[in-house]
């Protein structure tokens, strides 16, 4: 079994892998590849743009500023453009770009021969060198302007655009060779996470631990197991829990079994205040060992028909002197717990009798799910109050009185149920008054 790396490991191989890969391909594509040539201009169209009289070719660029061009002078073609332009040459002025690495001093048109110059001679020179063809290093050309600033024509340098063409190339190629391996690289540091908090998101500290998948960077390793063990720990936690409300409840019953026998003998009207009250105490530590019971429990899973479900509950409240009416809009069968899903339909009508007097039950079908509604017509909740009261012990009105009466569990047991079946329990307004507590079960099984 090889040696699992930590994630520091592995992105810092990760950036000295793409850090290497990228100057590779940037020395390849920047350095092997043939250097742009150095910018060269022709004299003629120079000298026309710098008149002005002709549209300014892509390869010149020309500019206007106070001073003349520094740099190397080139006489010569001074000369030259001072005949071309019929100006003086104290008002031009050339210099070379960037000084050529052979020499091309171009003999001046007063020594063309010893015999001295002949305007023959001196024209010969000139038509030589507006050839359109020639080509000269990249220099600047000036002429000085009636106010004052000079107007310059020079190279517009498209060496430098190759270049920038070649560097651009070369971060294109390093991005496209490295996309690869960095995306190979994330997955191989995020699979194993993603598995871990799928089999994370799956855990019930009513079901059997399962086994994690311990894989991917030495910390994922880490984190995995200690998961693992976490959840054993809570699961052994809720399973002592669990027993010790048993107990309490086991130890409870006794008593209150006394209690009532001793009440029987009381006389009215206060034996039936004290029956009420050692029942209503009787029902308390029943619900509270059937919430403990249910966080713990597994669940015995197995198709269950919601609709035959829901009509026998309705017929044993009716049965019970309760006002429950049903509509079946969808018979469908879900996997789930009988049992647990018995508890949670129940509760949510005994806690719409005690509020409303009455309830209705729909089923019905949405976005796969099936749904269980169990709306009622009393004072509803409050969508700030909502949250709270799914949790254990909670209660919208907290004077626990005999009218109202009850652990706080109804809600809280009925949310437990469904979260896990995969559902989820949702409280909504009712059109025109009143409250709806949807059950909403998966038609799958999660």
């Amino acid at each position: 079994m090889s040696r699992p790396y930590g994630i520091f490991a592995r992105v810092a191989g990760l950036a000295l892998a793409t850090l290497v890969l990228a100057q590779g391909v940037g020395f390849a594509v920047v350095g092997w590849w043939p250097a742009p040539p150095a910018p060269t201009m022709n004299p003629a169209q120079a000298i026309a743009a710098l008149s002005g009289d002709a549209g300014v070719t892509p390869d010149l660029r020309v500019r206007t500023q106070a001073d003349a061009p520094v740099g190397e002078s080139v006489p010569w073609l001074v000369e030259l453009a001072a005949h071309s332009l019929q100006r003086p040459a104290s008002q031009i002025r050339a210099v070379w770009g960037q000084a050529p690495a052979v020499s091309l001093q171009i003999v001046e048109s007063g020594r063309l021969s010893p015999a001295g110059p002949s305007a023959r001679h001196q024209n010969h020179v000139h038509a030589a060198l507006l050839v359109a063809g020639l080509r000269l290093p990249a220099f600047e050309l000036a002429a000085a302007q009636p106010d004052g600033t000079w107007r310059i024509v020079g190279s517009s340098d498209p060496g430098r655009g190759q270049w920038r063409r070649q560097v651009l190339l070369a971060l294109a190629l390093g991005a496209l060779l490295i996309a690869p391996i960095t995306w190979w690289m994330a997955r191989r540091l995020t699979l194993p996470l993603r598995r871990l908090a799928d089999a994370s998101r799956r855990m019930d500290l009513a079901a059997p631990a399962q086994a994690l998948p311990i894989e991917g960077a030495r910390e994922v390793r880490m984190l995995g197991q200690a998961i693992a063990e976490a959840h054993q720990r809570l699961r052994a936690q809720a399973e002592d829990v669990t027993v010790a409300l048993a107990a309490v409840a086991h130890d409870l019953r006794t008593p209150l079994t006394g209690l009532r026998l001793r009440a029987e003998s009381a006389p009215s009207p206060d034996r039936e205040r004290m029956i009420a009250d050692i029942e209503r105490m009787q029902a308390m530590i029943v619900q509270v060992l059937a919430y403990a019971q249910g966080e713990v429990a597994p669940l015995q899973r197995e198709p269950v028909d919601v609709a035959s479900l829901v009509r026998e509950l309705a017929a044993s409240a009716t049965a019970a002197g309760q006002q429950v009416q049903t509509r079946i809009d969808a018979a469908a069968t879900v996997p789930g717990d009988a049992l647990a899903l018995r508890r949670a339909v129940s509760n949510l009508i005994d806690n719409g009798v005690r509020y409303a007097g009455a309830v209705e039950i729909l089923l019905h079908v949405v976005d796969a799910r099936l749904c269980i509604d169990v709306a009622d017509r009393g004072p509803g909740i409050p969508a700030a109050a909502r949250a709270r009261l799914l949790q254990p012990f909670q209660r919208l009105e907290h004077s626990r009185n005999r009218d109202t009466g009850g652990a706080g569990l109804g809600l809280a047991v009925a949310h437990t149920v469904a979260r896990r079946h995969g559902g989820v329990l949702e409280l909504h307004d009712r059109e025109d008054g009143g409250l709806i507590a949807r059950l909403a079960l998966p038609l799958a099984e999660p």
